[in-house]
């Protein structure tokens, strides 16, 4: 027998419309959730919010809960991690829980993001938001502050030496002030850095390669031992 969770979100509307204002969205856990960088707050009622964390490749926000009773989680989720569009106007997401389509309220929206209200039955423990975009962080371009070409330039013309640059870029990943796609690492190795990945970082400190080239250069002294991080 399918969950009628259609009904239960009619019934969480109408309870919504005649509580007392100060009673309204009255729930027992309220947090806030780093998924992927963006701080996604949520508030439950009659339940524990697991984990929240992004599929990408499936276009969807997962929620995992353990519930006692029938209740509702309040979610706002950032436009920028997780939004449901047509064309240039907003759309309605696919709402599942433990798999079966499920009705909700959208209580507000703003440029930045979309609130939610879910109900669930007692016992429920996913909750699924299917949207039309979503934030792919494997597709993000590695980031790099604009004062380390300063360094890679010095470098490049021999004003700082091969130690002092190895050290510095080091310092910089280890920190997490430079960005790094995932390298597998090679055992130190003590080699001498190539003449190339010099020439690469006076030419991206020049602006003649971009960010990425640049970036590859690291990757490669990292897999051959020559950078360890």
């Amino acid at each position: 027998m399918l969950k009628n969770h259609k009904s239960l979100i009619f019934t969480l509307i109408l309870s919504l419309s005649i509580l007392p204002l100060s009673s309204q969205f009255s729930y027992g856990d309220t947090g806030i959730v780093s998924v992927d960088s963006f701080d996604v707050e949520y508030t439950i009622e009659n339940g524990v919010l697991d984990t929240i964390f992004l599929d990408p490749d499936f276009i969807e926000l997962i929620l995992t809960m353990d519930t006692t009773s029938d209740g509702t989680v309040e979610i706002t989720i950032p436009r920028s991690l997780l939004d449901s569009k047509f064309d240039t106007s907003d759309d309605v997401f696919f709402v599942l829980v433990d798999g079966f389509e499920t009705d909700y309220a959208e209580i507000e929206s703003t440029t930045d993001s979309r609130t939610l209200v879910i109900p669930f039955f007692s016992g429920d423990s996913v909750i699924g938001i299917i949207g039309t975009d979503a934030l792919n962080p494997f597709s993000l371009e590695p980031e790099i502050p604009s004062w380390i070409k300063n360094n890679a330039g010095w470098w490049a013309d021999g004003q700082i030496d091969d130690t002092a640059f190895i050290q510095g870029i080091q310092y910089l990943i280890s920190e997490e002030i430079m960005s790094i796609p995932q390298t597998e690492s090679g055992e130190s190795s003590g080699n001498e850095i190539p003449s190339w990945i010099k020439n690469n970082a006076g030419w991206w400190a020049d602006g003649q390669i971009d960010d990425t080239a640049f970036i590859q250069g690291i990757q490669f002294m990292i897999t051959n031992g020559i950078l360890q991080v």
